[in-house]
């Protein structure tokens, strides 16, 4: 089952000089919302991982890795 990396997410938004209220601010979604995916309490929808996208302005395979990270048996 596919998890998102939370680790790179965060160290993207850090690099990009954004944080959890910027970031859902700059996508238009709750602060809760993309504190959930950090947390891994919740998994964001296709419009959430669009907006995380050309926001933090992501290439092809960081959001491969971000979004589609193999969970680690």
């Amino acid at each position: 089952m596919a998890v998102v990396d939370s680790n790179l997410l965060k160290s993207k938004m850090v690099a990009r000089g954004y944080n959890i209220g910027t970031l859902a601010s700059a996508i238009g979604v709750d602060r809760d919302t993309i504190s959930n995916i950090l947390n891994g309490k919740s998994k964001p929808s296709y419009p959430v991982m669009n907006g995380i996208f050309f926001t933090l302005k992501l290439d092809p395979e960081e959001a491969t890795n971000i979004f589609f990270a193999k969970e680690l048996s």
